[in-house]
């Protein structure tokens, strides 16, 4: 019985990240990673999904795409996470941007919606004065990018 728990505790958090990356796969390109720097606007801590608005240097805005509450808080760092993702605060952010209207309605044909080009989900992210770091554990999930 032991060791039946020991690998669901193995097991169980590999298969939620690797369903985690299926999900989003079609909204956004796993093979085209970016990175940007910039300060927090406005922060949305809420299920399903976090939402940080950063403004760069330039004035471009991007939207952040995060986990959500319950993965912040089960992980233990939601109240880091809070006191550190607070407007002005200097962050720097790498994800993968997501795909055009085009692109997704050719994974999923019965999408209905816009999106905004400026929409990043987040695979890492930090503070420039380090006082806060963010990314998820590595998983066994690689996305099928040409080149690989």
């Amino acid at each position: 019985m032991r060791a039946t728990l020991v690998m669901l505790a193995v097991i169980l958090p590999v298969t939620l990240v690797s369903s985690a990356y299926a999900h989003h796969s079609h909204v956004y390109d796993q093979c085209k990673s970016t990175t940007i720097e910039g300060r927090v606007e406005r922060v949305e801590f809420k299920n399903p999904h976090n939402l940080i608005t950063l403004r760069l240097d330039d004035g471009t805005g991007y939207i952040v795409d995060w986990l959500n509450v319950t993965r912040l808080t089960s992980a233990g760092i939601i109240v880091a996470a809070k006191q550190a993702m607070v407007p002005g605060a200097r962050v720097v952010v790498t994800g993968f941007r997501i795909r055009t209207v085009s692109e997704i309605r050719q994974l999923t044909p019965k999408f209905k919606g816009d999106v905004d080009p400026n929409t990043i989900e987040a695979r890492s992210i930090r503070r420039v004065d380090d006082s806060f770091s963010w990314a998820p554990s590595p998983s066994a999930y690689t996305p099928n990018c040409p080149g690989n």
